[in-house]
C-alpha cells in the first residue's frame, strides 16, 4: 500500500533560519487548529487545508529542516531555467547529477543554461511537474487528500518565501 506525501517547500529558507521558521509556521498552523500539539497530528479545523472534514488516512504533518532533496519520481518532468524559462531537454541527466551530488555535499551547485549558457544555482531551477526542490525547509503533509490550492498560497503567504509544492506516492 503507498501513501501521499504533499510537501510545501520553502525555497527562500536558509540553513541558519529553516529551524525558526518551521517552528514559526507550525505555531501558526496550531493556532489555526490545522494541526494539533505535539505531533502535529490533524486538527479540528483539518478541513481548511483539504477540504475535508473527516481526516482518516491523514498522518498529519511532519516538518523537515536540514539540507534536503524533496522529489517526486511521479511528476518530474525537464528541469526548467528560471532566467530564459527554456526547458533542458537533452542531457539533462548528465549535467544535473552531479550537480545534485555537489549540492547535497556542500549546499551550493550550479548547471549552465544550454539557452543562455549562463551559471544558474541548482537550487533555482525549476521542474516541469514541479517533481524537484532542493531546499532546506518544507511542510510535509502525510497521507489524506489533495492539499487544497488556497490552503498552500496561505502557508506561502505565512512563510513570506518562494515555495514548491512536490507531491509524491511512496
Amino acid at each position: 500500500m503507498s501513501i501521499t506525501l504533499q510537501t510545501v517547500v520553502d525555497l527562500d529558507a536558509t540553513p541558519e533560519d529553516a529551524v525558526a521558521q518551521g517552528a514559526r509556521v507550525t505555531a501558526w498552523l496550531v493556532a489555526e487548529g490545522i494541526v494539533e500539539p505535539p505531533d502535529h497530528d490533524p486538527g479540528p479545523r483539518w478541513e481548511r487545508a483539504t477540504g475535508f472534514r473527516d481526516a482518516r488516512g491523514s498522518e498529519g504533518l511532519t516538518v523537515v529542516t536540514g539540507r534536503t532533496v524533496f522529489f517526486s519520481p511521479q511528476e518530474v518532468g525537464p528541469p526548467v531555467c528560471p532566467r530564459c524559462a527554456q526547458a533542458y531537454q537533452e542531457g539533462h541527466r548528465e549535467a544535473f547529477s552531479p550537480a545534485m551530488d555537489a549540492w547535497w555535499e556542500t549546499g551550493a551547485a550550479q548547471v549552465r543554461c544550454p539557452a543562455s549558457a549562463r551559471a544558474v544555482p541548482l537550487a533555482a531551477w525549476e521542474w516541469e511537474g514541479e517533481g524537484f526542490a532542493f531546499a532546506y525547509l518544507g511542510f510535509e503533509f502525510r497521507g489524506g487528500p489533495a492539499l487544497l490550492p488556497g490552503f498552500v498560497a496561505e502557508l506561502s503567504r505565512i512563510l513570506g518565501h518562494r515555495t514548491r509544492l512536490v507531491r509524491a506516492r511512496i
